[in-house]
């Protein structure tokens, strides 16, 4: 089974690659395909940092929180963290 996976790294000056795995990954042989990033898609600009303008009322009662609590497919956050707690016990947040 292949199971694609996107994780962000570095290339050191010395061209070793360093990333950061998750634990549960499968162990064996993989292929690498690197991508690289312009500099400027590293950096946070000001625009970036800007919100919308709400309050935390506002964003508290928008329709995107808590989207997934009608029933639908997509488990809670709440659950998530649970789920991976459980399942994961050497993972810590």
């Amino acid at each position: 089974m292949k199971t694609a996976l996107r994780v962000e790294g570095e290339i050191t000056e010395d061209g070793h690659l360093l990333v950061d795995l998750p634990p549960e990954l499968p162990r064996g042989r993989v292929v690498l395909t690197l991508e690289p990033v312009a500099e400027d898609d590293l950096e946070l600009t000001d625009e970036d940092l800007q919100g919308q303008g709400l309050t935390a009322e506002e964003i508290a009662e928008s329709p995107e929180i808590g989207a997934w609590a009608d029933g639908g497919e997509v488990e809670s956050g709440a659950d998530f963290v649970e789920r991976v707690r459980r399942t994961r016990p050497g993972y810590t947040w």
